[in-house]
């Protein structure tokens, strides 16, 4: 019976994980490819967003429109994520370099559970200070 209650709990563990980990790779892939439609889908629905020097909560039609300004601007590259944790409030978060064709920029995105979907509660798209 223990042994059941371990097994069910662990496979439990391991979808929600799996189901995270999907929605964190579908938010990278959208950034690699400057697809701001497919990333607003990822995005809860008042979004704490920075691009470059500007920050503000956007509701997801702002949030895409200032997204897909930003991508057409800086067409992107490449994604790669250097690092990744979970906040004191248990939050996912993810930190890479977005390598644009106009520079690099810091990129760092927060995942939280809503109900039973992960949805990126905060984005930042940062000017980097260094020029990999």
């Amino acid at each position: 019976m223990i042994r059941a209650m371990l097994f069910l709990l662990s496979l439990v563990a391991v979808l929600g994980l799996s189901a995270q980990d999907a929605v964190k790779d579908q938010v990278v892939d959208a950034l690699k490819t400057g697809d701001a439609s497919a990333l607003s889908a990822h995005l809860i629905a008042n979004i704490d967003l920075t691009v470059k020097s500007t920050a503000d909560v956007y509701s997801k039609a702002q949030a895409e429109q200032v997204l897909r300004k930003f991508f057409n601007e800086n067409p992107p590259v490449d994604l790669v994520i250097e690092h990744s944790g979970v906040s004191k409030s248990g939050d996912k978060y993810f930190i890479g370099i977005l390598r644009t064709r106009t520079g690099y920029f810091r990129t760092t995105f927060f995942l939280k559970k809503t109900g039973d979907a992960f949805q990126v509660k905060a984005l930042r798209i940062e000017d980097s200070k260094n020029d990999f």
